[in-house]
């Protein structure tokens, strides 16, 4: 459950609280395959009435995957869920949520980059230097809730990912590599795109230190030689004051890149986040309590807003 407030230093109409809760039933499942391979199947089913792209109303098993593996591989099919390198996850340390989901409108680590992990896809990887290592491939980026592999009009460009998440065999080192890729099917606005992350981090003791720097690039076919993207740079540090207190401080930079004859870009200023979260277990029950200051939010000069959180969480 979450209270969440938002205010812009500038009149808006999105400023404001709300609160609202999620609920998560996740379900598990493994057997022996004859061959000595070993068959994990699950998924999340996500209530919170939505869509996974946030639209509609349908709740329904949105991540899913059946995955087999052996001592030297795994092989299987996937959407959001198991084994393997998820590029839209984070090596460095916070407490609870990262700052640009608080900060909402944020363009720091946007969703509108190339993510072949959430979609439907097929992957293949092994385990190795101390992490895994996957490789994915999709027909149609961004595809969900397909359970029949129906074909409806134009499904998009295809994409493939290749990831590294592990310790590179050192203790307290965690390391993230990845980048993905889509063709370009010559849509008048869909052209082709690029994304890169590369981010690592370390523990010593009761602290924490590390971030991660993102790289999304656009190629858009209706206008000539345009490229539109951005650039995404995070810096954290967690401090775990006892077994029920930890505190985190987090900033995050995006740059939003230039397009050539895309008059909305030559605007775009230096996104700024600045949080600061505390972690506290009461009687059993996880209270996270958030505050960040953005500067340039969604790269729009002069945005600026103040927000608070206040979030607790509880598994069973």
């Amino acid at each position: 459950m979450t209270l969440r407030s938002l205010s812009y230093d500038t009149v808006n109409t999105s400023s404001g609280s709300v609160l609202g809760s999620e609920t998560n039933i996740v379900i598990k499942g493994s057997k022996d395959l004859d061959n000595g391979m070993t068959l994990a199947m699950g998924g999340n089913l996500e209530l919170d009435g939505k869509s996974k792209d946030g639209s509609g109303t349908s709740d329904s098993m949105r991540e899913v995957s059946m995955v087999a593996t052996s001592d030297a591989m795994f092989i299987g099919y996937g959407r959001d869920h198991g084994k393997g390198v998820d590029l839209d996850g984070s090596v460095a340390p916070h407490v609870g949520d990262q700052n640009d989901t608080l900060a909402q409108a944020s363009s720091a680590f946007s969703s509108a980059y190339l993510d072949v992990h959430a979609g439907d896809h097929i992957k293949i990887g092994t385990d190795a230097l101390g992490g895994t290592i996957a490789a994915y491939y999709s027909p149609s980026v961004g595809s969900e809730d397909n359970d029949a592999g129906a074909i409806s009009g134009d499904t998009g460009n295809s994409g493939f990912q290749v990831g590294y998440v592990g310790s590179l065999g050192v203790e307290g080192l965690k390391v993230q590599l990845g980048y993905s890729e889509s063709d370009d099917n010559k849509s008048a606005t869909t052209g082709k795109k690029e994304f890169s992350k590369i981010g690592a981090s370390y523990n010593f003791g009761q602290f924490a230190i590390g971030g991660d720097i993102q790289d999304y690039g656009h190629a858009l076919t209706d206008t000539a030689n345009a490229v539109v993207g951005a650039q995404a740079k995070r810096v954290n540090a967690t401090f775990a004051a006892s077994d029920n207190l930890a505190i985190g401080v987090s900033y995050t930079e995006t740059d939003e890149a230039l397009g050539s004859g895309v008059s909305s870009y030559l605007t775009q200023t230096t996104e700024e986040i600045t949080a600061l979260t505390v972690g506290y277990n009461i009687a059993g029950m996880g209270f996270n309590f958030y505050y960040a200051e953005t500067s340039n939010l969604g790269g729009a000069n002069g945005t600026d807003t103040t927000s608070w959180q206040i979030q607790t969480k509880q598994s069973f």
